[in-house]
């Protein structure tokens, strides 16, 4: 090499490490490019040139550099950079290989590989590394290290919540906010809250002391607040939960996976309510670029509350298209038939909705159960959970003694529950099953089979030996076919002043006993005889007459005669009412405007006579029945005879 050439080398690199120490990428960036320009295989060169690209954010054109084949040489020892550019372009799995291909897994390479581990969300082996890494490693990142892990003891917390997983003291708000998002995956959401509003206190302190302003501080502090709100939710108080999503979103945050998890819950808190604000906020939580900010988890609660909302909102096919995706690409089938079927049922296709159920098998058997009982097909019903898996529950046993005993099929129960007492007879489970056996030997009574009743009676005398109750069935039923063991098993019932100490033998004598205690009671107190001496006594033994009232009459009654039939009704209803000569009155019953034609439909009057009318023509059928007409009725008939008379 010249020495101009050196010369000119060496000042680039001066301005190299100058702009590197500045922050200006941009310009160490052209500072490269003269480098190369001078001497390509400067190895050195490359490298800040890729780094800059990484400062950049510009990924595409990092991993553009290290993949091209003419500076594989230049590239040969650059594993971690050409990785994190695949991280960061969102190929992890790319990433992962790129990882796993260098010949030394350093300790930035294993840092990173634990990233690119959890988001393909394998979290128990990111938590082994992350544990390594943390063990293994002193400088200034960790605290942020051990934040990292602890998120990923909280996703393990919400895949198995009953796992033994270990608990971190909070040294900053970040490690704060997991250990109170553990707490809520585990359930454990009043445990949770007050770690999370401590959190929240130490988070707006930090961004403050760090020179932020308070809507910085909010902003940072939304994540936390809207972690609040779900705590908030599965304790059942939606409504102070709704308002933090409201007031989260109001501000507008930048992170798009916090708006999409905002939305998403308040949709599920509308359910089938304001059905126009779910469909809003459901696009929100649907926006490009969500998959690779959300785990699947998260995206798979997404897409099933938005096939409910397309239930609410009367779209079925796009409630079809939902589920085929939460079928296929998050595997929850069982879920994905369910809600199918609801949609299915909600436009009256309740046969392809219980198909679509049992293709589906499992659990949504008993749903398709259900939804035949929801239609009244009760015999579908029963052979459906008959034929299915869960037969031999408990609730299922309980719903098939009811279905059956409604239709009268006893013997059909009794059988079922001898098939029970055939699978639970070498279960450990069954002394727990008392409701069963108890319901059994109901079952078998029903049915005249007392050997089978016998048996259940026996095994809930088993699982409960201080039941006298059943311990006297189970004699009482003995006593027919096995005397001598019905006398050994009476031997242990108690006596029957063990029983009942308080029992009123001559209330029991009593021939008036069935009428109840209150009845007894007063005729023994009515047959008690004074004492002599009680003042008032001679008084109380004497009848009182019952006083008669003498009826009112009015002044002019003549008893000689019997009443007036038509003494209470109006004169212009009587018979010997006569209407004067030139006087018009029309009698309008009814409210103002009513024509006369409709008020005879109700004049009550005219109703009960046109009704005398019809039972005298039932008696005598050649009597035509002749309705009275109406006082304007009689009144045109007079008008049209007066017509053609001459005066």
């Amino acid at each position: 090499m010249s020495a101009n050439k050196e010369s000119n080398l060496v000042q680039a690199y001066i301005e190299l490490n100058k702009f590197c120490q500045s922050g200006d990428y941009e310009r160490a960036l052209k500072a490269t490019g003269k480098i190369l320009q001078i001497a390509p295989q400067e190895q050195k060169a490359f490298h800040c040139k890729v780094i800059c690209f990484i400062q950049l954010h510009n990924f595409k054109e990092a991993l553009a550099i290290l993949s091209n084949p003419k500076n594989a040489a230049l590239a040969a020892d650059l594993h971690f950079e050409k990785a994190y550019a695949q991280y960061r372009l969102n190929t992890p799995k790319e990433a992962l290989q790129t990882v796993d291909s260098a010949p030394e897994l350093t300790p930035a390479l294993k840092e990173l590989r634990a990233q690119i581990l959890y988001r393909l969300e394998q979290y128990q082996e990111c938590y082994n590394l992350y544990r390594e890494v943390v063990k293994n490693t002193t400088d200034d990142y960790e605290d942020e290290r051990k934040a990292n892990m602890a998120a990923v003891v909280a996703n393990l917390a919400a895949l198995n919540p009953s796992a033994d997983l270990p608990q971190f003291t909070g040294n900053t708000y970040e490690q704060t906010y997991n250990m109170g998002s553990t707490l809520a995956m585990r359930g454990k959401y009043n445990e949770a809250l007050p770690v999370l509003k401590k959190a929240e206190q130490a988070c707006s302190e930090s961004v403050i002391d760090d020179g932020g302003t308070e809507e910085e501080a909010k902003e940072e502090a939304a994540i936390i607040r809207v972690q609040q709100a779900y705590c908030l939710q599965q304790m059942g108080k939606e409504k102070e939960a709704a308002s933090i999503y409201q007031n989260v979103l109001k501000d507008k945050p930048s992170d798009q996976a916090l708006i999409a998890i905002a939305s998403n819950n308040l949709v599920v808190i509308n359910r089938d309510t304001n059905v126009f604000d779910s469909r809003k906020r459901m696009k929100a939580a649907t926006q490009d670029g969500l998959e690779h900010k959300l785990n699947s988890r998260q995206r798979a609660s997404i897409t099933y509350n938005q096939a409910i909302l397309a239930i609410y909102s009367n779209q079925p096919e796009f409630c079809k298209q939902c589920c085929v995706k939460l079928s296929r690409a998050f595997g929850q089938e069982e879920r994905a038939a369910l809600v199918e079927a609801a949609s299915l049922a909600r436009d009256g296709r309740a046969e392809p909705a219980v198909q679509r159920l049992l293709r589906c098998g499992g659990a949504a058997a008993l749903a398709a159960a259900h939804l035949a009982l929801t239609h009244g097909d009760r015999k579908a019903a029963v052979k459906l959970l008959e034929e299915s898996e869960f037969k031999y529950r408990p609730g299922v046993i309980g719903v098939l003694c009811t279905l059956l005993s409604a239709d009268g099929e006893y013997q059909k129960v009794s059988q079922m529950f001898t098939d029970v007492y055939e699978h639970y007879k070498n279960d450990e489970r069954f002394a727990s099953l008392r409701a069963v056996w108890r319901g059994a030997a109901a079952a078998h009574a029903r049915a005249g089979a007392a050997r089978a009743g016998a048996a259940a009676l026996a095994a809930l005398r088993a699982a409960e030996p201080a039941d006298a109750r059943s311990l006297a069935r189970l004699v009482k039923l003995l006593a027919a076919h096995e005397p001598e063991r019905a006398r050994l098993l009476a031997k242990d019932l108690p006596r029957l002043d063990r029983l009942e100490t308080k029992i009123d033998i001559d209330a029991l004598e009593s021939s008036k006993w069935m009428m109840g205690a209150k009845v007894v009671k007063k005729t023994v107190q009515s047959k008690q005889e004074q004492s002599p001496g009680t003042p008032g006594s001679e008084l109380s033994q004497k009848t009182k007459p019952k006083r008669k009232r003498k009826t009112k009459l009015p002044p002019n009654a003549d008893l000689s005669k019997p009443p007036d039939p038509e003494r209470w009704l109006p004169k212009y209803e009587r018979t010997a009412y006569r209407k004067r000569r030139g006087v018009r009155r029309d009698v309008i019953k009814g409210s103002q405007g009513m024509s006369t034609t409709a008020t005879d439909q109700y004049d009550m009057s005219k109703q009960q006579a046109a009704a005398a009318t019809a039972a005298t023509s039932a008696k005598s059928p050649r009597v035509e029945s002749k309705q009275s007409d109406s006082a304007w009725q009689r009144k045109q008939q007079q008008k049209k005879k007066g017509k053609g008379r001459k005066w």
